[in-house]
């Protein structure tokens, strides 16, 4: 009979799952977003690759200037300091999305496959 093994412990364990997930959330994100510059740009009769090419850029740029704004403990809604941390970006891969998208925008923009 074998006793049971305790799960590893460590910096890189779980790290394929997260990876996987970021991916897999990157590209719904992107998929979306060119999906509605796309509609857009048809509905308002412009190209589709500089419509798709746009939303990339205006969204990637939306989420990389979010996910880089300073967390120094701030609150919004009473308007005062309530707890002292340490100010810097946030812990959420949001600005790496946003940079996917903005790369995106840019394959999109040189290549006009639309």
């Amino acid at each position: 009979m074998t006793t049971p093994q305790p799960p590893e412990v460590g910096r890189w364990v779980g790290l394929g799952e997260a990876l996987a997930r970021f991916a897999l959330g990157t590209a719904a994100a992107a998929v979306a977003v060119g999906g509605l510059g796309a509609v857009i740009a048809w509905a308002a009769g412009r190209g589709v690759s500089g419509g798709i090419a746009g939303a990339y850029y205006v969204v990637g740029s939306l989420l990389f200037l979010v996910g880089m704004f300073p967390t120094g403990g701030f609150s919004v809604l009473r308007g005062t300091i309530t707890r002292r941390r340490p100010t810097g970006p946030r812990q959420e891969p949001l600005f790496l999305v946003g940079l996917v998208l903005v790369a995106l925008g840019v394959v999109v923009d040189l290549t006009r496959p639309f």
